[in-house]
């Protein structure tokens, strides 16, 4: 190897993602809190998908809002135990969205993230299992088998409907 040329295989090692998150870009200025939740809900739906894809549960859930004029809030919230189902980190990123949006916002930009990842094996059993995040589970688990089968956009929520007429949101997979 005197001229810089080396003829060993490349060892390529995946790294664990630290954070998984979507954002998009809206077409207009949303004022509408309630608009902004369904936005936010489509976007929490495919980072939690991502999140289960990779078998990674989130301990940390952040989200962005960025004004017409270009200012950004952003707030994030400890969760309880680590999680990857797409209604508690919802219900997380809903109290978050009401601590940043005063009425009148003209909202331009909305962003959800997981941070502070762990492995789902790695995580620890409690005692006090709650049986609502099971049976979550074992819906979300359901609605992925079948995007993995016939493809993302399969099967949708009727939340969902109204909104990919308005708002194209970019899948990351």
């Amino acid at each position: 190897m005197l001229t810089g040329i080396d003829n060993s295989e490349v060892v390529y090692k995946k790294e664990r993602p630290k954070s998984i998150g979507n954002s998009v870009t809206l077409p207009n200025d949303v004022r509408s809190k309630e608009k902004l939740e369904e936005v936010l809900f489509a976007l929490t739906e495919q980072v939690t998908y991502r999140l289960r894809k990779e078998k990674l549960l989130a301990t940390v859930v952040n989200v962005q809002l960025r004004t017409k004029d270009f200012v950004d809030f952003s707030h994030q919230k400890k969760l309880e135990t680590p999680i990857s189902n797409t209604k508690e980190i919802f219900a997380a990123a809903k109290i978050l969205l009401n601590e940043m949006f005063k009425t009148g916002m003209a909202i331009r930009l909305v962003g959800v993230r997981a941070d502070n990842l762990v492995e789902k094996n790695e995580l620890q059993l409690s005692l006090f299992n709650n049986n609502d995040n099971e049976k979550q589970d074992k819906i979300d688990n359901a609605v992925d088998k079948l995007k993995e089968k016939y493809g993302y956009d399969f099967i949708t929520r009727a939340s969902n409907l109204n909104l990919e007429k308005d708002v194209k949101i970019r899948r990351k997979d």
